[in-house]
């Protein structure tokens, strides 16, 4: 079965199959509006964008009546809802401070929500309008990205294996091969990086949330052909506010996120944070994505014992993803974009029916939402060990 078996479902009027996609015109946005266009012919899409030319523009490459684009300042809840009124889902590109507000917002509007992600601590305060949600008979899903998001469903294929797991570890590496710019630049979200990078992030220990320093606990992995090793530094990331409630009753000890960085880089970012460099001014700095042509590699490990068994076992789950030339998308920009389009059109067709505030892990379709997945050329890989026992 496909996403698309079941649009019949669905009834013969405008917005029906309609998306919101906020900052629509930004770097991931944009993907995300091109592949629910390219998805199914009636997938209707406005580009919501605080940049209101931007937003016109990129609606008007399409040349089709199903897209089209609008100024919406995301932090006028009332105002939105208004823009929200008759779409089956609003896909969440915006910073993540703003994820509450249009929440609140798609709630008045009776629009079901998604995100992107909300970096732990904005997640955290998502959950709690689960009951609201439930109420509404709507459904938001939080942090359905590349990670969060596909690495939220690599950890529950892994911990499926496993009747009781000892620790999920998140591990992500990237690599781009073209040609860099002379100047110090970003492989994403200046905001985002420089975020990750000074926030003080939490991990799991020993079945406890813990705060530790950012930019400590390196680790140098191999993440085999074609990235080989890579320096990776743990972050603040919102998998680690998720993972450890739904694999609580499991006996989870330890949950961790790691992303690689080269190490010169850091040391300049944060050189000039302390000359006093603003956000702002890094968000000026060139993209990489302008000539991408990366490659990334998301990687979950869980360890623990195996279902039926009581025998040690290791599962490793990868997720490979390749730059998209032609649509001006890093692999980055493709695995974050991608499975937020999928997971918001297994809404619009009516696959997920349980309503309520849910992370990736607890409401997606496992099997089809990988094979999704592989119809856009991100490819999903499962490995078992099992230890000999000591």
């Amino acid at each position: 079965m496909n996403i698309h078996d079941t649009w019949g479902r669905q009834p013969n009027v405008d917005g029906a199959r309609g998306f919101v996609v906020l900052g629509g015109a930004g770097a991931i946005g944009r993907v995300v509006v091109r592949d629910l266009f390219e998805s199914h012919r009636q997938n209707r899409i406005l580009v919501a964008d605080s940049n209101q030319s931007d937003a016109m523009a990129y609606a008007r490459k399409f040349q089709s009546r199903r897209v089209r684009g609008q100024f919406v300042d995301c932090s006028q809840v009332a105002e939105l809802s208004e823009v929200l009124k008759g779409y089956s889902v609003v896909i969440n590109c915006t910073h993540h401070r703003l994820n509450l507000g249009v929440m609140n917002a798609a709630l008045r509007a009776g629009t079901h929500y998604l995100d992107l992600g909300g970096l732990f601590y904005w997640t955290r305060r998502q959950l709690k309008l689960d009951t609201e949600f439930e109420k509404a008979g709507l459904i938001a899903i939080l942090g359905m990205g590349c990670a969060p998001g596909i690495s939220n469903l690599m950890a529950r294929q892994a911990v499926d294996l496993m009747d009781r797991v000892d620790s999920v570890k998140i591990r992500v590496g990237s690599r781009d091969f073209a040609p860099q710019p002379a100047s110090f630049c970003f492989p994403y979200s200046a905001r985002t990086i420089i975020e990750e990078l000074t926030m003080a992030p939490w991990a799991w220990v020993g079945g406890k949330f813990r705060q530790t320093q950012p930019r400590t606990s390196w680790e140098y992995v191999n993440f085999g052909s074609p990235l080989g090793s890579l320096w990776t530094v743990r972050t603040r990331h919102s998998e680690v506010a998720t993972l450890p409630l739904t694999f609580g009753k499991k006996g989870l000890r330890f949950c961790d996120f790691k992303v690689s960085f080269d190490r010169d880089f850091v040391r300049e970012l944060v050189k000039r944070r302390q000359a006093g460099w603003t956000v702002r001014q890094f968000s000026k700095l060139p993209a990489s994505r302008e000539h991408a042509h990366d490659y990334e590699i998301v990687r979950v490990v869980a360890a623990g014992w195996e279902q039926g068994t009581k025998a040690p076992i290791e599962a490793t789950v990868e997720c490979h993803s390749e730059a998209k030339p032609e649509w001006t998308a890093s692999a980055g920009d493709i695995d974050t974009a991608c499975p937020a389009s999928i997971a918001a059109q297994m809404v619009a067709a009516g696959l997920i029916e349980t309503c309520g505030v849910f992370p990736p892990e607890n409401i997606l379709p496992l099997k089809l939402f990988a094979r999704e997945l592989r119809q856009r050329g991100i490819r999903w890989v499962l490995k078992v060990r099992r230890p000999n026992p000591a």
